[in-house]
């Protein structure tokens, strides 16, 4: 994310000022520093939002080192009409425990920076879903979040008993979650959470305690107005590059298969008294247990899509969308090799199938094994481009045209070991494109049906993040 690397201004610095909005006509320019409104402090875009929302404002400015006072006038609909550069003026707030199963501790060294970074920052957790432990806040930060009623947010619960917890997250006595999700609700902010679950540890028992003393939080039961939401559980992702780190174990098939009848019993329950499933498992227990992904009601209105809940499901439900949609034949040849990684191969090679019913269009899937970080890591957005390359380059069936989806680069541009795509061409020779995460982008790019608009569907959004936490 582009705040990661900002200059801590401990303010926000202005990009743009929109022409003729009250901003520009109080005398606000772009270069200027915005450290307060109303004497408040502003150290992010959610400080700017919580504290601009009156019609007479004065702004403290820094322009070329000089403090300037600026009275702005607005009527109470009428946006002030500032960009930033950043949304945060100040340093991410990072992490202080030392979780057992922590991504960020088993990778290797020499890539991008920003794949080292511990964030566990509420800010984020608020605007970007990123999860959050709520042991790294101070009392000025949590008064914050209860002031400006950041909700929802998605809080990494793991395990509600206290000690266990402790455990989990790496830290000394016990590690109550429980009182923060009480006093969360009764200022009427919605919580998401989180189950990283470590077979031996966190499963069993103990997570029969978490789902149960959760689902109490619910507004359902409670009666509140907010409370907890929704349950993820994901499995510990665990690398190659796990050493000198607390003993863990793998999920294998019988055990996400357990795990799968476990959550559904309690789902059954929940949908009884709460009115909803409440818990949801990642697509990764589906393919570890090597069953069939649920059908879409099964997720409601995916509430923790951002977890890489559901996302099988919205690919496949995408992908029988746009197949009504297909051509009989086109006008021009089509052939492309399609790179996926083992989670998505399944139903990327029933994509690839479908469009190659296609007159005229033959694709194929070159699916890459996860050398680069090996253990059971399995999914497309953490492929680097070492790995895509030498599997490429053994592919039997490799066309000249390949497409690589969009979720194994940051910002379009570069993989995970900071190999840009230009620079991928020049290596492999190949004529690497880029495709978007929905069957619909891959098939406007095979000039099977037309572009259309975004509607906010993010498959495989499962960053480099959601894995670390």
């Amino acid at each position: 994310m582009s705040e990661i690397f900002v200059k801590n201004l401990n303010a926000l610095q202005v990009s743009e000022v929109e022409d003729l909005s009250p901003a520009h006509k109080a005398g606000v320019k772009p270069g200027d520093i915005l450290r307060f409104i109303n004497g408040h402090s502003i150290l992010d875009i959610l400080d700017y939002r919580f504290h601009s929302t009156e019609s007479r404002l004065s702004l403290q400015i820094e322009r070329a080192g000089s403090q300037i006072n600026i009275r702005v006038r607005r009527k109470l609909d009428e946006d002030l009409g500032l960009q930033f550069v950043s949304d945060l003026g100040d340093k991410i707030h990072t992490c202080k425990n030392k979780c057992v199963f922590c991504f960020i501790h088993q990778q290797p060294k020499k890539m991008r920076k920003s794949l080292y970074l511990m964030d566990d920052d509420f800010r984020l957790s608020f605007m970007h879903g990123n999860y959050v432990t709520l042991t790294n806040l101070t009392e000025v930060e949590w008064q914050r979040i209860l002031d400006q009623r950041l909700s929802p947010l998605y809080v990494s619960v793991h395990a509600t008993d206290p000690a266990l917890r402790s455990v989990l997250l790496g830290r000394k006595g016990e590690t109550p979650v429980i009182p923060q999700l009480e006093e969360l609700a009764s200022n009427r902010i919605s919580v998401h959470a989180q189950v990283v679950l470590c077979p031996g540890i966190n499963d069993g028992e103990a997570l029969d305690k978490t789902l149960d003393d959760l689902a109490k939080l619910h507004p359902t039961i409670t009666g509140k107005r907010a409370g907890v939401e929704s349950v993820a559980i994901v499995p510990v992702g665990m690398t190659r590059y796990r050493e000198r780190l607390a003993s863990l174990v793998h999920v294998e098939r019988d055990t996400a298969r357990a795990i799968i009848r476990q959550v559904e019993t309690h789902a059954r329950k929940f949908r009884a008294s709460l009115g909803t499933r409440f818990v949801w498992l990642g697509d990764e227990w589906y393919h570890l247990a090597e069953t069939a992904y649920p059908g879409r009601k099964h997720y409601e209105e995916f509430p923790q899509l951002e977890d890489g809940i559901g996302t099988m499901r919205l690919f496949l439900d995408d992908l029988a969308a746009v197949s009504r949609r297909l051509p009989k034949s086109v006008p021009v040849p089509v052939k492309a090799t399609l790179v996926t990684a083992t989670l998505p191969a399944p139903v990327v090679r029933q994509m690839a199938e479908r469009y190659s019913s296609v007159e005229g269009v033959s694709a194929n899937v070159c699916v890459v094994e996860n050398n680069f970080f090996g253990g059971d890591i399995h999914i497309a957005g953490l492929l680097t481009w070492q790995d895509i390359h030498n599997q490429l380059t053994k592919y039997p069936s490799l066309h000249e045209t390949v497409y690589v989806p969009d979720i194994c680069l940051k910002d379009h541009e570069i993989f995970l070991d900071d190999v840009t795509v230009q620079e991928a061409r020049q290596q492999s020779g190949l004529d690497l494109r880029v495709t978007g995460n929905r069957p619909r982008d891959l098939a406007a790019d095979l000039g099977l049906v037309r572009r259309a608009r975004s509607q906010g569907f993010r498959p495989a959004q499962v960053m480099e993040e959601s894995v670390a936490r």
